[in-house]
């Protein structure tokens, strides 16, 4: 479903099996979460380090699943491949016969970061996409962000929603904002169709009232 053109903002209701969110849930279990952090999203750095400065502005804990944790995890690779439609191969490491005319043979994407909010916790408005060194050849910057929620308000959420202050309409001066719901997943780009960033593609976590996200 588009929820909006500008920015480039579509909702993908039941992405994620039920039991697909309960693996990840599972998953999240046993690995140890961290203060969340903001960083450059230009560095070219596709595993998290890159996120190094802890802020005000983001006050939620994460850590990363590698798409290798599990079959469940890359077969959502795979499933979110599709949904972008882009080779699948590209999203993890690959051997010198697999696409060949790429500079690099390691995955595009990120790890899956895996971010918990509590009451009060957000992240305010930000964009993802960043500015890569002038030197840097191929330009490696994040392009579009896939969003997966894990629950909902029959968890007992309250708030949590992801809005984009900067939405342009006919209708309403209001932000966007797409509640959460268990296995719904949103996709947005921070790059326009013409390699120029967007800049209507901020966002933000809003603060959750009630539960935990």
């Amino acid at each position: 479903k588009v929820l909006s053109c500008a920015p480039r903002v579509f909702e993908i209701r039941n992405f994620l099996s039920p039991a697909e969110v309960q693996h990840i849930l599972e998953l999240a279990g046993g690995v140890q979460l961290s203060a969340s952090t903001t960083g450059d999203g230009g560095s070219g750095n596709f595993n998290g380090a890159d996120e190094t400065s802890r802020s005000k502005t983001r006050t939620s804990f994460n850590s990363w699943l590698p798409r290798e944790r599990s079959e469940v995890v890359d077969a959502i690779y795979r499933r979110s491949a599709d949904l972008v439609r882009i080779d699948e191969a590209l999203l993890r490491s690959r051997g010198p016969s697999e696409l060949p005319d790429l500079p690099s043979k390691g995955s595009i994407a990120e790890s899956l970061q895996l971010v918990h909010y509590g009451v009060s916790q957000e992240y305010t408005a930000h964009h993802d996409f960043g500015y890569t060194p002038v030197n840097d050849k191929y330009h490696s910057a994040r392009y579009l962000t896939l969003l997966f929620y894990l629950n909902d308000s029959e968890d007992g959420l309250v708030g949590g929603e992801t809005s984009f202050p900067r939405y342009v309409n006919a209708e309403t001066f209001q932000p966007l904002s797409v509640t959460p719901e268990a296995g719904k997943a949103v996709l947005f780009y921070s790059q326009l169709p013409d390699g120029n960033m967007d800049d209507l593609s901020q966002h933000a976590a809003e603060p959750v009232k009630e539960g935990e996200k």
